[in-house]
């Protein structure tokens, strides 16, 4: 299809708006497409069950200490895991009307910062890296260790596991991608996402924040910013294709401007493109739809900026955009005294029934 013919079947139009009053990283449908969960910066998971087209705030699930920006669901078992940036591993249950304890806790699963989380296809395993430049996997069940990677040169930012369950892939700080068997946790080979760090005068800056196969494991995305620079984190977004039997990179596609930061959330839409979003400066980085091998996307949302997520409901038909809405910033006047924290808001854009195929709902 052409770009023109692409744009007219899935361009997005906003249904609701879901407000929280706390930044949130991340927000997920589920599974059964039943709740919309979310993460953020006040230790808290959020939930909404989902009737139609109403979101309904339930309480929250509480328990953890620091920021949170790792969120993964388990299977089918109503089951999501969560993760922050003081090392602590939790799953919950999270069709429970009230709030409750986790399903079980791990307090110190990780030396430090949780970056990234990744669960396996079958849903038996969940993966963890972060600051302290190792990987651990854990089991689903219960959060006992099953395998650790350790002393790794560079910080763990992203992680994912093959469609087979063979593999699992680890992004750093530095732009490396390596991969390794999950049986043995033994590295296979490594390859670069070029231009996703830089060493800035005395900062540096970088990291591969998003990773992602297709349908069949024959391709491998990476998500980042070109040449990042230190301070505010200045950087042109960018989307790196990789052939996966070769580790070739195939495609680069740069979604926007010098200020439009890291994309940090980026897979594959059942129908073959790609779907991402990018978030820096206030009112910058974008939703973006691309087709690889186009030289640009599709489509892109210049009014849907500072996206830290989006989320497809089973359904086909809706996605939920997730963004930080943090106008106010150091220096600005203070309201009635106070300073005013950043907010999130979840856009729910719905494209045309017509130009999806659902997915059968999971128990």
């Amino acid at each position: 299809m052409t770009p023109e013919e692409l744009l007219k079947r899935y361009e997005p139009q906003q249904s609701t708006t879901v407000e929280y009053e706390r930044q949130l990283w991340q927000a997920r449908f589920t599974p059964c497409g039943k709740f919309l969960v979310g993460v953020g910066y006040d230790a808290t998971i959020q939930r909404w069950a989902i009737k139609d087209d109403t979101y309904e705030l339930l309480p929250a699930f509480t328990g953890h200490n620091g920021w949170l920006q790792c969120l993964a669901l388990v299977g089918t078992d109503n089951h999501c895991v969560t993760a922050d940036s003081w090392g602590r591993l939790s799953c919950w249950d999270y069709s429970v009307e009230k709030s409750s304890d986790p399903v079980w806790t791990v307090p110190d699963a990780l030396g430090g910062w949780i970056r990234s989380i990744a669960v396996s296809r079958d849903g038996k395993l969940v993966a963890i890296g972060g600051n302290d430049s190792s990987v651990r996997i854990l089991s689903t069940v219960d959060g006992n260790l099953v395998r650790q990677i350790t002393e790794l040169p560079h910080e763990v930012f992203s992680l994912v596991f093959h469609s087979n369950g063979e593999s699992l892939v680890a992004g750093d700080f530095y732009g490396t991608i390596r991969e390794f068997e999950t049986e043995s946790g033994n590295q296979v080979r490594e390859f670069e996402a070029e231009g996703f760090y830089q060493l800035n005068h005395i900062q540096d800056c970088g990291g591969v924040r998003t990773l992602a196969f297709n349908e069949d494991g024959s391709q491998l995305i990476a998500g980042g910013m070109k040449e990042p620079s230190g301070g505010f984190a200045k950087g042109s977004p960018v989307l790196q294709l990789f052939n996966w039997e070769s580790g070739e990179r195939t495609h680069e596609l740069i979604p926007g401007d010098s200020q439009d930061g890291f994309i940090y959330d980026a897979w594959f839409h059942p129908d073959g493109f790609i779907v991402g979003t990018a978030s820096a400066f206030p009112g910058k980085g974008k939703l973006f739809f691309w087709k690889p091998g186009d030289e640009k996307p599709f489509y892109v949302g210049n009014k849907l900026t500072n996206g830290r997520s989006i989320s497809l409901h089973p359904d086909g038909h809706r996605l939920a955009f997730t963004m930080a809405d943090s106008r106010n910033a150091n220096g600005r006047p203070l309201k009635d005294g106070e300073y005013a924290g950043g907010t999130a808001k979840i856009h729910v854009l719905t494209v045309p029934a017509e130009a999806v195929e659902p997915v059968p709902l999971k128990s």
